[in-house]
């Protein structure tokens, strides 16, 4: 399988990752886009996607993204498309909303058959085992976290470590990774803003500009650059 998972889209939006997507890539033409983890304009969500990839390098990438769409027919767009490109948003939002729809096993079923899988924060969450290890609220009341299972690891998007100064005086997101060690073992990856992995041939590698965390449950965080191939 093949997967790119980013941090964030940063901002000017999926300005720092587009040369990463467009390597990633690899001249697919047609990027099917879901965007069901957005909660406030949908439509205006895919059009910004559009408008960052769609025109020719260097404006974009050429490509054609069309709109996969949990509240309509989205089976087309996801048959055609080369790749498949899984936007942020809330997390719980976008697994309720991929289960409803059929969408979680019918992505796992192309990405698993072969088809790149592009996912940005809360779109990267869902790629793991399951959900638990986002930043975001349950709002939607959401009962079952179990995500795509394509990595074997979690992610913690937008990965953001205390000020030694502050962390005696707060919880720390490394305090809430060690809780979640507590009842999982998953491996978890604290990936910073503007940062990514790439999964392709049994390999994660950092891309962007930041680090990405290795939490690995009974033994000390790791971190890794740019280049750096994570053992998960």
């Amino acid at each position: 399988m093949r997967l790119l998972l980013l941090g964030n889209s940063g901002r000017p939006f999926l300005g720092w990752c587009r040369p990463i997507i467009g390597d990633f890539l690899r001249g697919a033409k047609t990027l099917a886009f879901v965007s069901a983890a957005n909660l406030y304009a949908v439509d205006a969500y895919w059009q910004r996607v559009c408008e960052a990839l769609e025109p020719v390098p260097p404006g974009g990438l050429g490509v054609t993204v069309t709109h996969c769409d949990w509240r309509g027919p989205w089976r087309e767009p996801l048959a055609r498309a080369d790749a498949i490109f899984v936007g942020g948003g809330n997390t719980y939002a976008l697994l309720q909303r991929l289960t409803q729809s059929g969408l979680r096993d019918a992505i796992g079923e192309r990405v698993r058959a072969g088809t790149p899988y592009i996912g940005s924060s809360a779109g990267s969450n869902v790629a793991g085992p399951t959900i638990l290890t986002t930043n975001d609220w349950n709002v939607v009341g959401l009962s079952d976290f179990t995500a795509l299972g394509l990595v074997p690891f979690n992610v913690n998007p937008h990965y953001l470590e205390t000020d030694p100064a502050m962390a005696a005086h707060s919880e720390t997101r490394d305090d809430r990774i060690a809780e979640y060690h507590v009842a999982n073992a998953n491996v978890v990856l604290g990936i910073e803003e503007g940062t990514g992995v790439r999964v392709e041939d049994a390999a994660t590698t950092v891309v962007g500009n930041g680090r990405v965390k290795l939490f690995r449950r009974g033994a000390p965080p790791r971190w890794f650059g740019s280049g750096d191939t994570i053992p998960v």
